[in-house]
């Protein structure tokens, strides 16, 4: 039984090499992608949905920018800070003792409809990636949790 194990692990193992060779991962190199100046960042569309709509950008704020304002509308959205501290408000009037700071990690959801919100870097650069969801949610849904 021991030597049929062996057997059937070697033959498995031998069929998926050509599978994993030929499925390799590689770096995408985000310099070549399309980038764009927003509000004082620099925007790069890494992906677009089947509609050519943005599906991930990354959002590059340097030290001291502070992007004004803003939203409001847009769907669904997902904020990942990939490095850096992204300072975080919540309204349409810029008020630093208001902001709340999300570091590296951080998953940030904006409403589906809400009202504005201003972002800023001032500890040090700031990576983000936004995922616009649109018509999809979040497993589990928060909205569907009691309270």
């Amino acid at each position: 039984m021991k030597r049929l194990s062996l057997f059937a692990f070697a033959a498995v193992a031998s069929a998926a090499l050509p599978l994993s060779a030929a499925a390799q991962a590689r770096r995408l190199d985000v310099d070549r992608l399309p980038s764009s100046d927003v509000a004082g960042a620099r925007r790069t569309l890494v992906a677009l949905d089947a509609q050519g709509r943005p599906a991930v950008m990354l959002l590059w704020i340097e030290k001291g920018q502070l992007l004004p304002p803003h939203g409001g509308e847009g769907g669904l959205r997902l904020i990942t800070v990939v490095s850096g501290h992204l300072s975080w408000g919540d309204g349409g009037i810029v008020d630093p003792a208001a902001e709340r700071v999300f570091g590296p990690g951080s998953l940030i959801l904006l409403p589906v409809v809400g009202g504005e919100h201003w972002a800023a870097a001032r500890q040090d650069d700031v990576l983000l990636q936004i995922t616009p969801l649109r018509d999809g949610s979040i497993a589990p849904d928060p909205s569907r949790e009691a309270p």
